[in-house]
């Protein structure tokens, strides 16, 4: 039995991850952090849980084997490397470890990054593309929600011989991606009968998303990433517009089939469907569809997925997995 910790875990991500690490057959959660919840019952999120929401400098999270954090970004980095150099292998939620160039750090973040050594040791958690990586990994950065949902819908055809012209993500989320003591204070009752876009001048995961796909794709790619707020809890629903110098050979359906044939959470629509959260809600499937387009050159990609599930906790315990050498699946299998 591995003995896990959980920095963060009065949040929305820690709570699914406190769910999914309680239950895991091959894991003994000893410990979860809240500054906010100090002292008080874990059993508010997991009836069946003992333990007590402990201070995040808990000596007790040393004698982990693997701790997760589920903090806001800037903590991690401050803490994460005490936990490798214990031998205690790291698996971070936060956008801490994602963005490998620190100057695109420093000017997305407004800081200076403070564990430039672990940074360049991290693995990010995208288990479609990183699989045998993250097996060997001591340091994992799960992605953020809205690049795993626009990353998921896009990479085969970056894998393929065809040359783009830019790339165009409209993407939703449910407002729990904002955190819990956001929405508890005052975005659940703005949203209500609403939808609006924010961070129109740039938003923080587009350095993220284009590091990784021009990463797959070989050279810079042109990129537009516009997130919006749907009146809804939790869920992505990312619509992708591609345009092409040319058409592929191959059919974007069997790039797509061939691309994600060994992949247990991604479900490839059907035609005359469309992905829905309602669909991926509570689970760690990404739902995935393709469709023509009227602008010639174009086609047009939907994906979604569960923005705490396959966007956060259910993938950072897919990670935790096959660093263990489980099966990837175990103890997310029914979201």
């Amino acid at each position: 039995m591995n003995k896990v910790g959980i920095i963060g875990g009065s949040g929305f991500a820690g709570e699914e991850l406190i769910k999914f690490l309680s239950s895991h057959d091959s894991t003994s959660l000893i410990a979860v952090s809240s500054r906010e919840l100090k002292g008080q019952p874990v059993s508010q999120f997991i009836k069946e849980s003992e333990l007590n929401f402990v201070d995040p400098d808990d000596e007790i999270f040393f004698q982990c084997d693997f701790v997760f954090f589920a903090t806001p970004h800037g903590i991690s980095m401050d803490k994460a490397k005490y936990f490798v150099q214990q031998g205690i292998k790291v698996i971070d939620l936060s956008a801490d470890f994602r963005i490998k160039d620190l100057q695109i750090w420093k000017h997305w973040y407004n800081s200076e990054h403070k564990d430039p050594e672990g940074l360049k040791q991290s693995v990010y958690g995208l288990t479609e593309l990183n699989r045998d990586l993250i097996k060997n990994s001591n340091l994992v950065a799960v992605p953020g929600c809205y690049p795993t949902a626009s990353i998921l819908g896009l990479l085969p055809i970056l894998g393929s011989s065809s040359k783009i012209d830019s790339i165009t993500i409209d993407a939703k989320s449910g407002i729990s991606g904002a955190g819990r003591s956001t929405v508890n204070s005052s975005l659940q009752e703005e949203i209500k009968e609403n939808f609006r876009a924010y961070a129109t001048a740039g938003h923080r995961h587009l350095p993220e998303i284009k590091q990784v796909l021009e990463g797959v794709y070989g050279s810079s790619l042109e990129i537009n990433f516009l997130p919006h707020l749907i009146p809804a809890m939790r869920g992505i629903y990312s619509t992708i517009y591609i345009n092409l110098k040319d058409i592929p050979s191959e059919s974007i359906e069997d790039l797509y089939k061939k691309f994600y044939k060994d992949s247990p959470n991604i479900h490839l629509i059907q035609d005359g469907e469309v992905p829905e959260i309602l669909k991926v809600c509570k689970t760690n499937n990404c739902q995935i569809g393709i469709y023509p387009s009227a602008i010639e050159n174009q086609i047009v990609i939907i994906s979604a997925i569960d923005n705490l599930v396959k966007g956060a906790a259910g993938q950072a315990v897919e990670c935790y997995n096959l660093i263990c050498g489980y099966n990837q699946m175990q103890g997310i299998e029914n979201g």
